[in-house]
């Protein structure tokens, strides 16, 4: 006995996908219409990448006239053979195409109809059932799936002990000298180049001075505060320049507290694609956890000075992750009301690193909001 498996697609591949790894068929049919050709194209790539190879079949459906809609049924599914087991994935496509599907397929005893909803849930529509899948979740299959791909990035564990003393020394610069130290981290575009371009230099102004050594992994700052004190730190460790630069040092230290969710399965940094101004008016991600079923998407500032920055991290967010993913907007200070407001308006999590209750840590104040959430379903 074969098992076919007949999924339909929409712009969310991520619930083929895993409809398809999670039955185990024997063949695979991918309903599509022109204009998720693509979409289905994406997913076959990835079938065809397991280590079973998997015949797949792509059928152009009409997304929109149901007439037409059951008249392809009829001319390409007329003939079930009752030597065969099929299942339905009824997730994705149009709303015509669901209802379609399902009334065509229900009557047949040899047919499952399935749905996959955002947890990676499996639904049987016929018994009613229902189930955790257990493919785990694969980050860049699900970047691939919607058309991308990371150019980069760090994962937390590549980080050592000297990262985090780097840590604790640069949080003591910035408050021994905010604007010195400001002024040093986040230099403007000629200034970066030049630290970019040369191994090593020496940069001096009216606050202090800084020298960096990229063979050594090594950055040596010197920085007079208001009240005429000098303070000089010699900081060393396989990521210092990320870290002392453009905030990465708040990057860190949020993932770092996310190291401690229990969902936390796996954790990049500094995530970099492919730039795209039309499609994506962002590359950069600043941390993407891994929960084991949906990716949460985390943008770190320690302020939010532009309220368009929450719209450029939301687009980012649908355009790299899909629907199912989760948004966190992290500051370091209390965010401004408008902010906030934007965040939630924008389906967006945001939680400050000031917030303060009785007998709870910021870090277990983050893990009850985000459960709260993480299981919840995205509004489109």
């Amino acid at each position: 006995m074969n098992h076919i498996h007949i999924a339909l697609l929409g712009a969310q591949s991520y619930p083929v996908y895993l409809g398809i790894i999670d039955q185990h068929p024997d063949e695979v049919i991918l309903i599509h219409s022109v204009t998720t050709l693509d979409e289905a194209i994406r997913v076959r790539c990835e079938i065809e990448k397991q280590e079973i190879k998997l015949p797949v079949q792509l059928i152009e459906f009409d997304p929109v006239d149901i007439s037409r809609i059951f008249s392809q049924l009829k001319k390409h599914f007329a003939n079930l053979s009752f030597e065969n087991l099929y299942s339905v994935n009824i997730s994705g496509g149009t709303k015509l195409w669901s209802v379609a599907f399902y009334e065509y397929f229900r009557e047949y005893p040899h047919v499952r109809l399935l749905y996959i909803d955002q947890n990676n849930y499996i639904c049987d529509l016929k018994t009613a059932g229902k189930r955790l899948s257990d493919v785990p979740l694969d980050t860049d299959i699900v970047f691939r799936l919607n058309g991308t791909l990371a150019k980069s990035y760090t994962l937390l564990s590549e980080y050592t002990e000297k990262d985090t003393c780097c840590l604790k020394k640069i949080k003591d610069l910035r408050r021994h000298s905010y604007d010195g130290f400001k002024g040093f981290s986040m230099p403007g575009i000629e200034k970066w180049n030049e630290i970019e371009n040369k191994k090593e230099g020496c940069w001096m102004s009216a606050d202090g001075a800084l020298l960096w050594d990229k063979p050594a992994q090594r950055i040596i700052i010197r920085l007079l505060n208001k009240k005429g004190i000098v303070k000089e730190e010699t900081l060393e460790s396989p990521h210092v320049f990320s870290l002392f630069f453009h905030a990465g040092w708040f990057e860190y230290e949020v993932a770092r507290i996310l190291s401690g969710w229990k969902y936390a399965k796996e954790i990049r940094l500094n995530v970099k694609f492919p730039y795209n101004a039309e499609r994506n008016p962002k590359n950069e991600i600043d941390v993407i956890v891994n929960t084991g079923n949906r990716l949460l998407f985390v943008e770190c500032k320690t302020q939010i000075s532009f309220i368009t920055d929450i719209d450029k991290f939301r687009t980012a967010v649908k355009n790299y992750g899909g629907m199912a993913c989760k948004a966190l907007f992290v500051t370091e200070a209390v965010m401004k009301n408008t902010a906030r407001e934007k965040c939630e308006d924008s389906g967006i999590l945001s939680f400050s690193l000031e917030n303060s209750f009785a007998n709870l840590s910021v870090a277990e104040q983050l893990y009850i909001k985000l459960e709260l959430e993480l299981f919840e379903i995205n509004k489109k």
